[in-house]
């Protein structure tokens, strides 16, 4: 955890988080339809890519929720892991980004 106090930064400063949650709504909306586009398709047996892109769609959908939650929580911005600022640039790459850089950068190299 950080030692600096949580709110002495605020990480959703300079962001327009009404046009952050319309991105993430449509963002869902349209994982949400290609599950139902996939979903009677999908099976590793029979089509192992439509299975694949079926997992990585529900994935999506999983992360774009939880970047809701925090948006309606007020913790939007804030890394996951570390409780620090997520940057501005890199919510506006990767709305639904639920850690840091650095945060990230070790989980992936872990």
């Amino acid at each position: 955890m950080r030692t600096e106090d949580a709110t002495s930064t605020l990480p959703a400063a300079g962001l327009d988080l009404t046009a952050i949650r319309r991105t993430l709504q449509s963002e869902l909306t349209e994982r949400e339809e290609r599950i139902r586009q996939l979903s009677p398709h999908a099976a590793p047996h029979l089509d192992p890519v439509a299975w694949s892109a079926l997992a990585a769609a529900r994935r999506a959908v999983e992360q774009i929720t939880a970047a809701l939650d925090r948006l309606s929580a007020g913790t939007y911005g804030r890394c996951t892991r570390c409780d620090g600022a997520i940057l501005p640039a890199r919510l506006e790459v990767l709305p639904s980004a639920p850690t840091c850089i650095d945060c990230q950068n070790r989980v992936e190299n872990a």
